[in-house]
């Protein structure tokens, strides 16, 4: 069933939701606990290159899909993982 209108709104806040917790639960846990200059020198920076690598990763799966029109589009189909690997 495709997700329409109200129940895309309810989807997203969802996942919002779940990813703000992750990345809270990110910065709290850890043998020093909550040290505010450990959270604000080690660990925010690498939570947020996380989240930007992941958020990057999506969009460029996203761009490939749409590029091909093929929604199982992955690296192999345009030969990068293997030009990668060179």
């Amino acid at each position: 069933m495709p997700l329409t209108g109200r129940r895309l709104a309810w989807f997203a806040g969802a996942l919002l939701a779940a990813g703000l917790i992750v990345l809270a639960m990110s910065l709290s846990i850890g043998s020093a606990g909550w040290d505010l200059e450990l959270i604000r020198t080690l660990r925010a920076p690498r939570v947020a290159a996380a989240a930007g690598v992941g958020a990057l990763l999506a969009l460029s799966g996203l761009a490939m899909q749409a590029l091909l029109r093929n929604p199982l589009a992955d690296p192999y189909v345009l030969g990068t993982s293997g030009g990668a690997a060179v």
